[in-house]
């Protein structure tokens, strides 16, 4: 299942001489590195940067030099370090909630 990303209620905002998006997502079927997200899918022009809340015990983080959101979780193992998350892992049922900024 590929990603989603939904923009909800009163989406777009202004915020100085920048805009600002909301909306819920999931990533679908995870691909190592990261799932590509575009500045149209959060309803921008130009991604400055994108918030994700943690759900379902993920932690995600927008990585903006690659343009992707990345998913992490304490996995199995007994370190205290959260791993990426494996490659073809599904999550298409954990629904996270993202502020993106830009233009």
């Amino acid at each position: 299942m590929s990603s989603t990303l939904t923009l909800t209620g009163d989406w777009l905002i202004s915020v100085g001489n920048r805009m600002q998006t909301h909306g819920t997502g999931n990533l679908g079927t995870y691909a190592t590195g990261g799932v590509a997200v575009t500045a149209s899918q959060v309803g921008l022009g130009r991604i400055s940067f994108i918030q994700v809340q943690p759900a379902g015990g993920y932690v995600f983080e927008y990585d903006a030099t690659a343009g992707k959101i990345k998913a992490y979780w304490t996995g199995a193992a007994t370190s205290s370090v959260l791993a990426e998350v494996d490659t073809s892992t599904n999550l298409a049922a954990i629904t996270f909630r993202f502020v993106a900024e830009g233009y």
